[in-house]
């Protein structure tokens, strides 16, 4: 089939409740992960609430305006999404009294779910491989922008050698979350065990009353809150929790936003989750909005890391405020947002190789770098390094905007060759393995959604 571009896009049929908002807003949450990454790059100090201890803050540093630095709340967001994408299904089949349907529907989804995350990202890393390997990441290694200076690998020490660090960061990736080529993969193992907690929380529930089922859910979220795990168990359940109420949600027919409390509770809820979303990393006692966040912590979170807390509960609530309004979901049901969500995986697998290689040629490429020496006690010179200092404001404002139209010109093509690829290739395995080819039928992909109902299983 072929695939639709941003501007041919079809939004979901009448009569069917829209999924399709669920495709805009991850692929929204991907492109913020960039911005996240370039801004850890080149305007490092955002990662805190203002310029330094002696700030009150500046404009830019404002919760609002901190976002598209910010990284966690957007991370937060795909776990959540992906306990509400792959709940929404079988949840629906239970309610419909086709538990035995809902039941064979997990089997499958939890086979079918593994191919879908490795293999693109095996494919990621040995592209990433190859960059370093022709010595393509050397610009990023010596400039002077931290995030992609730390996350630039050294080419391997000959052909073995690095055949070897390629297969042991194959099998890092899944089992400790670390890959030397591309960290960003470090979500991968996460969103795979979260996928499999919510398919065997399914198994166990789906055959009792959907009153039962969420007291289980809530249970699990404050199981997860206590037990210190606010990144990928609270998403995770509060994902399933939401796909539950969907399904009691009135049709969109009977427009709930028409309610003056329910279009109060989504400006709330809305408003709240950005604002407890720019909580910073670190330094929050540097301005008195983030203190106030981080003196309600100590109180109500186990633990010290609360900015995990607080981007989590942030992305929670961003995602509540658009399952309770339908005008939020109209708008990220826009086929330019729907399109953006269906290049969401390879937007977030490639743009880290393309930053450092890319990117750093077009910005440092230019520039002879510098050489710098440290001194010993004995006044001899030791560890020499080499920079690349930061170009001039135009520059950036000429090189960003085209490093963009060829990330999401690069991500199209994966998603109409590479990720087919994938699909198939997890069709073949299933078949090998004796799966019923009837089940098939939801890898069909309409705009970047299996099936003609707009459901789509969330990769990232």
């Amino acid at each position: 089939m072929k695939r639709l571009l941003p501007w041919e896009a079809v939004p979901a049929s009448t009569g069917q409740r829209n999924v399709l908002w669920a495709e805009g807003l991850r692929g929204i949450a991907s492109l913020l992960v960039v911005t996240s990454h370039l801004s850890r790059s080149f305007a490092y100090t955002l990662i805190t609430p203002a310029q330094d201890s002696t700030h009150t803050g500046s404009f830019i540093h404002l919760p609002l305006l901190r976002l598209p630095a910010q990284g966690a709340p957007w991370v937060s967001l795909f776990f959540v999404l992906t306990g509400y994408v792959n709940a929404m299904k079988p949840i629906k089949q239970a309610r419909n009294g086709n538990g035995s349907q809902a039941l064979s529907g997990l089997a499958f989804s939890a086979f079918r779910r593994t191919g879908r995350l490795v293999l693109p990202a095996t494919i990621a890393t040995i592209i990433s491989w190859v960059i370093c390997q022709l010595g393509l990441f050397e610009i990023g290694r010596t400039c002077e922008a931290v995030w992609i200076r730390d996350t630039s690998p050294k080419p391997g020490p000959g052909v073995t050698g690095s055949i070897r660090l390629l297969l042991a960061n194959l099998f890092t990736t899944w089992t400790t979350g670390f890959n030397v080529y591309d960290k960003n993969q470090w979500t991968f193992p996460f969103l795979l065990k979260g996928s499999m907690l919510i398919f065997i929380t399914l198994l166990a529930t789906v055959r009792i009353h959907s009153n039962y089922r969420i007291l289980v859910f809530l249970g699990l979220y404050a199981f997860n809150w206590a037990g210190g795990d606010p990144m990928l168990g609270m998403n995770i359940y509060f994902g399933a929790l939401l796909a539950e109420l969907s399904n009691r949600l009135p049709p969109p027919s009977m427009t709930p936003q028409r309610n003056p409390f329910i279009r109060a509770m989504t400006g709330v809820a809305l408003l709240l989750g950005l604002h407890v979303s720019g909580y910073p990393e670190v330094s929050p006692e540097w301005t008195s909005w983030s203190q106030n966040l981080a003196q309600i912590g100590q109180f109500i979170f186990p633990g010290k890391d609360y900015w995990r807390y607080w981007t989590s509960i942030g992305a929670q609530l961003i995602t509540l405020a658009v399952v309770i309004s339908p005008r939020m979901q109209d708008m990220l049901s826009h086929p330019a947002f729907v399109w953006l969500g269906s290049v969401s995986l390879p937007l977030y697998l490639i743009h880290g190789p393309l930053v450092r290689s890319l990117l750093a040629w077009m910005l440092f490429g230019w520039q002879k770098p510098v050489s710098y020496y440290s001194q010993d006690v004995n006044g001899n010179l030791t560890d020499p390094f080499q920079r690349r200092s930061f170009p001039d404001g135009w520059v950036f404002c000429i090189v960003l905007p085209v490093f963009f139209l060829i990330l999401l010109w690069a991500s199209h093509l994966w998603t109409t060759w590479v990720e087919p690829w994938c699909a198939s290739m997890t069709n073949r395995i299933e078949v090998m393995c004796g799966t019923e080819t009837g089940e098939k039928g939801d890898l069909r992909r309409t705009n970047g959604c299996h099936g003609d109902k707009g459901e789509r299983v969330t990769e990232v």
